[in-house]
């Protein structure tokens, strides 16, 4: 998993350096100053729902991104292996893919979905751990 940032395709004042593209979105590693930068987070899934298409892409070069200011990722840290996947169960409607990395599997839903995603951890006694990417949504200065 790892931050990009998008910009639509116009004429940049500057050559920016392109790691990837779709369509119109150009798709670089790091934020220029002069745009308006889309965070994005690319990730390999494991598994992508219906939902995906309204959270991501998958660009020109049949990479995954997910609109980092729309989702919110976690992982469950502790708790009853039934209980967890009660839980999947439940959390199954609202995923839009899960993806593993580092031997550990992480759950992405809409960010509108977290305080319902944290219920439901409390309702089955689970720790869960949300992934910030403040950084990468703080606009430069």
């Amino acid at each position: 998993m790892k931050v990009f940032f998008g910009f639509e395709n116009m004429e940049m004042p500057i050559p920016i350096c392109v790691h990837d593209q779709q369509e119109d979105l150009m798709i670089t590693p790091k934020r220029e100053n002069f745009l308006e930068a889309i965070p994005l987070l690319s990730i390999l899934p494991l598994r992508k729902t219906l939902l995906f298409e309204d959270y991501g892409f998958t660009s020109d070069s049949d990479q995954t991104y997910l609109y980092l200011d729309m989702i919110c990722v976690f992982y469950i840290k502790e708790g009853n292996e039934q209980e967890k996947n009660m839980f999947l169960l439940q959390a199954e409607e609202e995923l839009i893919a899960e993806f593993i990395e580092k031997e550990q599997r992480f759950l992405v839903v809409g960010n509108q979905h977290r305080p319902l995603v944290k219920k439901w951890a409390s309702a089955y006694k689970l720790t869960i751990e949300f992934i910030l990417f403040q950084c990468a949504l703080d606009k430069p200065e």
